[in-house]
């Protein structure tokens, strides 16, 4: 899907803003925001949502107009539904809490079929930086040991250490570990992944 460009262009113009004007406020560099326009590169999650703000509409309208999309899923590649329980919620500093003991799990309809293993988790973050995304549902496949194709990639990362987050995971800087980079806030830490689950899917609870 390409970006929906007059779209673009009519919410800069709305707001009095150019091209590289909104670029400066993304921290993302001209060249960048071409290939963004031109379909050539993704736009992140976060910068999505800071888009979103800077232009008053939902992540939604700017997901769907810029032609984002999260690995793994495109909207018409199966139609069968698929319940799934959710297994936790996330918080603002985007750290995963598993739903607590004994608590009946609620289902969630995602629209699509998935393998054995994939799992539903939930933002929960009103009133804090990331209340864009409150509500929100993801949902990610299951559960991987590390190997090269979580490298560049959104996933749910269970460290050593045993925290559970949603991270970018990049190549660490000493053998065996991993730099985890912050989805929509400003922290990367250098980890021992125990294993990730790629993100499949983002959507409003709603949808």
């Amino acid at each position: 899907m390409k970006p929906n460009v007059e779209w673009f262009r009519r919410k800069l113009e709305e707001h009095r803003l150019s091209q590289s004007g909104l670029g400066r406020m993304l921290d993302i560099d001209k060249s960048t925001m071409s290939l963004l326009l031109a379909g050539k590169r993704k736009l992140k999650l976060e910068k999505a949502a800071d888009m979103a703000r800077i232009f008053g509409v939902t992540v939604s309208d700017v997901i769907e107009n810029m032609g984002v999309r999260v690995d793994g899923i495109r909207p018409g590649d199966t139609s069968a539904p698929h319940m799934l329980p959710f297994e936790g919620w996330i918080d603002d500093s985007a750290r995963v809490h598993k739903e607590g003991a004994g608590k009946r799990k609620r289902m969630v309809d995602i629209g699509v079929t998935l393998e054995p293993g994939s799992t539903a988790l939930q933002w929960r973050t009103p009133q804090t930086k990331m209340d864009i995304l409150d509500g929100w549902i993801v949902v990610s496949g299951p559960k991987r040991e590390p190997d090269d194709r979580m490298i560049g990639r959104g996933c749910v990362v269970g460290t050593k250490d045993g925290d559970v987050m949603l991270r970018t995971i990049r190549r660490g800087y000493t053998a065996g570990s991993h730099i985890l980079l912050g989805l929509g806030i400003p922290e990367s830490a250098e980890a021992e992944v125990e294993w990730y689950a790629p993100i499949l899917l983002m959507k409003p609870a709603s949808a």
